[in-house]
């Protein structure tokens, strides 16, 4: 995984296709710790997964940001489609991270089950067949891939955006450029 990361750890490493864009910025603000002004409207939508342990360094009115699970365009196509459209977005971020717990998801389908019926209030067979329904439209083999297949998809369903996978690391708090 980490050969497939690109560190960005000074303003120079930050790619050429990035730099004076909102996801420079993003980057600029989030790993270097580059004061921003102050915005009047969003100018990146950020794509990222649900989990908590995540925290963007962002100034007020620079970004929409869509979390789910998985960091998946899936059910949330029409809020990107309205941020493109209404708030005139031409660039979007698409953040996974690392220790994701919709990698390998088959594997914790128990767990769902048991927790949707505990906290949920589910009949046990409700939730499992709402887990083999929807599992494989959040789950996922890789995380790394995944940003990169989410990027590609969000890429051909808006073609005239610039797409940047990114990933978030749980251990150092930084945001990495995936390599494609």
């Amino acid at each position: 995984m980490k050969n497939s990361l690109i560190p960005i750890k000074d303003e120079k490493d930050i790619p050429e296709l990035y730099r004076n864009t909102p996801i420079g910025s993003l980057f600029q603000r989030h790993n270097l710790g580059t004061p921003m002004g102050s915005y009047e409207k969003a100018e990146l939508l950020i794509l990222m997964c649900m989990d908590s342990r995540q925290e963007l360094r962002l100034p007020r009115d620079f970004a929409f940001v869509v979390r789910n699970g998985g960091a998946r365009l899936g059910g949330n196509s029409f809020s990107v489609s309205f941020a493109i459209a209404c708030g005139g977005i031409q660039y979007i971020a698409v953040i996974g991270h690392s220790d994701c717990k919709m990698v390998d998801l088959e594997s914790r389908k128990e767990e769902f089950i048991r927790g949707l019926t505990k906290h949920g209030g589910w009949k046990k067979s409700d939730a499992e067949e709402y887990f083999l329904n929807l599992h494989p439209f959040f789950g996922k083999n890789d995380a790394v891939k995944s940003v990169i297949s989410e990027a590609d998809t969000i890429r051909l369903k808006y073609p005239a955006t610039v797409v940047a996978p990114l990933f978030y690391s749980l251990e150092d708090d930084h945001l990495y450029l995936v390599r494609e």
